[in-house]
């Protein structure tokens, strides 16, 4: 890939935490060679951005655009050559030549329906169905054939062929503010009228080429305030000279309609796999993220662990100092501080003298966040621990490099078989940790365990009395921590830029 457009979606950017130091650290490396641009909803100040996750974003446009429903999101990736899809949770399909699906952790899918879902879509594979994808407000199985309401803008992605062959539908507008019809194939103009009389049915014929990959066919309809919010044209009658596509219309849409409206059209919460699969590169953030989206989705990925630019770290002079680090909210993945606060009260109760505990993190929006906040901040009242909420990257730098001890706690008290949300995905923290000399303690859940040994460069910890026996080891061993301080920096290889880059580079080079 050379000098192309790329587009990198996010909708969660205000919260400028891990998931998107991690996404912008490869649009940062993109916008060397490339033209790219960050896309979302509420306004981030770029330099806010740069200043917060220490990243050079000179090369990066931001873009923020109004909220999108689920079916006008798609047409977003109509505009780069790459689409990264960087956004938590997000699922919609790509419509760019080629897309990217970056997975913090994957969200359980239910198996049963899973199955169904892959039967159907290899049903529909077979009998080369078109994919409704983008800009269909409705659907309905009709007395003469299924129809579909559209939006301002609809998009369909039909089957490849080893020949030639014809797409025949009605199209009949519903809103006079429609005043011309817009027909392309893989952006290539196919059509331009307006359609003579609203509400009356008109015949169209689209002469699809021989592809060897679905083909991009996007109607547009164009007017004075034509937006989304209703529909605007009806499509009838859709049908394609392809003698699969002729059986499904015999046996499916006339003889057993019920089965043929399943086929055809479902809820974006039942194609999320569909949509996942339309990206050629799932990125996955760390081993037990991978090995979650096998067993969810079903699906391979490219490991790609988050880079660490240790120029950015240093280990000062160390004080007695435990630190931890993690956005401060309620819900899943939480941090839970809270229980880090009761493991230090506690040791210090037993009589531990001299040593403060530093918790560092944005607080989220909401006001359910910021009760949470106050809470640690109650709980801490009287010790030796300090909240430092929403700082400057190069306070943090220097809190790392002053720490001897670092701290770790999400997934404590849950259960990782059954709820592997909760646990940290990866741990970057912990790994900037580490490259400032401080000797990490973390619970021997989820990603810490791709990071830390434990007894060689730290302690995994799963229990309370474990967190303060295995910290209190340190505290009481200069040497010991100074050993395992030598160990902890001298294991970070593995996440330096240069593997970083080489892998986006081999998976970019895959999928040309």
């Amino acid at each position: 890939m050379t000098n192309k457009r790329v587009g990198m979606y996010n909708r969660w950017l205000t919260t400028l935490g891990g998931g998107e130091k991690y996404s912008l650290n490869i649009a940062e490396y993109l916008s060397r060679f490339h033209n790219v641009e960050i896309i979302s909803h509420k306004p981030v100040p770029k330099d806010l951005a740069a200043e917060r996750l220490h990243l050079d974003l000179g090369n990066i446009e931001f873009k923020f655009i109004p909220e999108l429903s689920p079916i006008e999101l798609p047409q977003i990736t109509t505009d780069y050559n790459l689409f990264i899809n960087a956004s938590y949770m997000d699922f919609f399909p790509s419509l760019a030549k080629l897309g990217a699906y970056i997975v913090y952790f994957p969200n359980e899918l239910n198996l049963r329906i899973g199955i169904r879902r892959g039967l159907k879509q290899r049903i529909k594979t077979w009998l080369k169905m078109p994919e409704m994808v983008a800009g269909v407000c409705s659907f309905s199985p009709a007395n003469q054939s299924f129809e579909w309401y559209l939006d301002s803008e609809f998009k369909m992605l039909l089957p490849p062929s080893t020949r030639e062959y014809r797409v025949y539908f009605d199209l009949t507008v519903l809103d006079p503010q429609v005043k011309n019809i817009v027909i392309l194939l893989d952006n290539v103009l196919q059509y331009s009228k307006a359609l003579p009389v609203i509400h009356q049915p008109a015949r169209l014929e689209i002469t699809v080429p021989v592809q060897y990959h679905p083909v991009r066919l996007a109607i547009l309809l164009e007017g004075e305030a034509v937006h989304g919010g209703h529909a605007k044209a009806r499509l009838a009658n859709l049908d394609l000279d392809l003698q699969p596509y002729q059986i499904y219309r015999k046996f499916f849409e006339y003889k057993n309609r019920n089965l043929g409206a399943r086929l055809n059209y479902y809820s974006q919460a039942h194609a999320i796999l569909e949509y996942i699969d339309t990206y050629q590169v799932l990125w996955t953030i760390s081993e037990f993220t991978r090995k979650w989206t096998w067993k969810y989705w079903r699906r391979n990925s490219d490991l790609l662990f988050p880079q660490i630019d240790f120029e950015d770290f240093h280990i000062g002079v160390k004080q007695p100092k435990i630190l931890s680090v993690g956005r401060f909210f309620v819900g899943n993945h939480n941090k839970k501080h809270l229980e880090m606060v009761k493991a230090f009260k506690s040791m210090v109760d037993d009589g531990l003298k001299g040593w403060e505990l530093h918790l560092v993190g944005n607080v989220a929006d909401g006001e359910e966040h910021k009760q949470y906040l106050d809470a640690v901040h109650q709980s801490g009242q009287g010790y030796p621990i300090f909240i430092h909420q929403d700082i400057p990257f190069q306070r943090l730098a220097n809190l790392y490099a002053e720490s001897a001890i670092y701290w770790h706690a999400s997934g404590f008290g849950e259960n990782e078989n059954r709820d592997p949300v909760k646990f940290e995905h990866f741990g970057i923290t912990t790994i900037e940790a580490m490259a400032s000399g401080c000797v990490p303690v973390v619970i021997g859940k989820g990603g810490q365990r791709e990071i830390v040994t434990h007894g060689e460069n730290g302690f995994l910890w799963n229990s309370l009395e474990e967190l303060k026996r295995y910290t209190l080891k340190l505290i009481e061993s200069e040497s010991l921590r100074n050993s395992m301080m030598v160990a902890a920096v001298s294991s970070l290889q593995k996440f330096n830029r240069k593997n970083f880059e080489a892998q986006i580079d081999k998976v970019l080079r895959r999928m040309e």
